[in-house]
């Protein structure tokens, strides 16, 4: 059982007052309290002031209050299978006489949090991972206000992390994939405030977040057919149609293939004497220069535009044309037939969040579907390397492109035992 137990430091008129928590035999810390005492006002017998004054009653129930906020922290994290030391003894004593500035010190969190954000802001990170840093600084205050407690390292563990999942799933209405994220950048924020000298809960390196299984939705070579050869009548379905075939064919991000015009058509010249056309664009979100062959179902619509990209759609300005684009698409899809039952995520009008459920193929379609679905199915094709694939989406490693179609290593194994077979049976065949 721990006890609490006050000293003075020495026999003089300003005797600094310590405090000594002893959880066993060898385990015992020992701290200055920032309190001072006359040594003939101290009680050797109470290990308190003297009750001779005003002042030492005040300074004796003060001491009282101190050692029951100590205990009942001690429990309190005991449970949490917290690092007992001086440094979380002194954690408490600051804590209790508000002597960490709440507004300032960087050894609560979301101080902490701010800083790190402003030093990101002026390296040069990519600005998507910005946003959910501050997005994070955000949620992690707004947590912290409804615990109405200012959180600082040492007492962020497992429970802590649990609770703000908990909380940013019912409160702030995230999915269970988007939650995780979330946690996994408060986790990267905690291990910088180690390296940065901040003592952190011990569970923190053992808490581990399970990845969900996002659902992968896209357009197969057949349901591309369905929609070039759907009968759709109006100007902007019909050009939202052939954007999202150029898309599926492209495997560009909205914002980059929205923008895609004449200008960026280049014709290239092999080693043969062979000419062929690219498109030729830097992607918005990474910066990086991919050069995309055209292919034969992008060179019709182009022929059709006479050689121009469809228009954009009307009503709709710069900003808006992906809004546009992403429900006129979903029309499209349902008017091609795009009707299988799957699930997926719908968001939900009542409850403002995004829900789960079985719904028409068609519902689930967004503007991120030509990206994934270049992806998926010219990665099905054995006739193109994943390197090939991955230049052109602009992946830059192997691991993220299959975890971002759906697929392990195991499926490019096998992919690979395949043309073993075909191999192994072309050889017998020729032999």
């Amino acid at each position: 059982m721990a006890t609490v137990k006050y000293y003075l430091r020495s026999k003089t008129k300003g005797s600094t007052i310590q405090i000594q928590l002893s959880i066993s035999k060898d385990l015992k810390m020992r701290n200055s309290t920032g309190l001072q005492i006359d040594y003939s006002d101290w009680s050797d017998k109470t290990s308190l002031p003297k009750q001779n004054n005003p002042h030492n009653k005040n300074l004796s129930a003060e001491l009282v209050d101190l050692k029951k906020f100590v205990l009942e922290a001690y429990n309190q994290d005991f449970t949490s299978g917290i690092l007992f030391d001086s440094h979380w003894l002194k954690n408490k004593i600051s804590l209790f006489f508000e002597r960490i500035d709440v507004k300032t010190s960087d050894d609560i969190v979301v101080n902490y949090m701010k800083n790190f954000n402003d030093l990101r802001a002026l390296a040069k990170t990519k600005k998507t991972t910005d946003h959910q840093y501050l997005m994070l600084e955000d949620k992690f205050s707004r947590f912290q206000n409804v615990q109405k407690k200012n959180y600082i390292f040492a007492e962020v563990d497992k429970r802590i992390m649990l609770e703000f999942k908990n909380w940013l799933m019912v409160k702030d209405k995230l999915m269970e994939s988007t939650a995780n994220r979330t946690l996994k950048n408060l986790k990267t924020v905690l291990l910088d405030a180690r390296a940065n000298g901040k003592l952190l809960h011990p569970q923190v390196d053992q808490f581990t977040i399970e990845s969900v299984t996002s659902i992968k939705v896209f357009l197969n070579f057949e349901e591309l057919s369905k929609i070039k050869n759907a009968n759709i009548i109006g100007e902007d379905l019909l050009h939202a149609r052939d954007w999202l075939l150029i898309g599926c064919y492209t495997g560009q991000r909205v914002s980059d293939l929205l923008e895609m015009n004449q200008t960026k058509i280049f014709t290239k010249t092999d080693s043969q004497g062979e000419s062929y056309r690219f498109i030729d664009l830097v992607q918005r979100k990474t910066g990086k220069n991919v050069s995309i062959p055209i292919h034969d179902e992008v060179e019709q619509i182009l022929i059709k535009y006479g050689d121009h990209f469809p228009p954009l759609f009307r009503g709709a300005n710069l900003n808006s044309n992906a809004t546009r684009f992403n429900s006129l698409i979903k029309k499209v899809c349902e008017l091609s037939g795009i009707n299988q039952i799957l699930k997926g995520r719908i968001y939900n009008e009542n409850l403002k969040r995004n829900e789960i459920v079985e719904t028409e193929k068609y519902n689930l379609v967004s503007t991120h579907i030509c990206r994934r679905s270049f992806a998926t199915n010219f990665y099905g094709d054995k006739r193109f390397t994943t390197p090939q694939v991955m230049a052109i989406t602009g992946h830059k490693t192997e691991t993220t492109f299959l975890q971002y179609i759906g697929k392990t290593s195991s499926d490019h194994a096998l992919n690979t035992a395949r043309t073993f077979k075909e191999l192994s049976e072309l050889k017998i065949k020729n032999s």
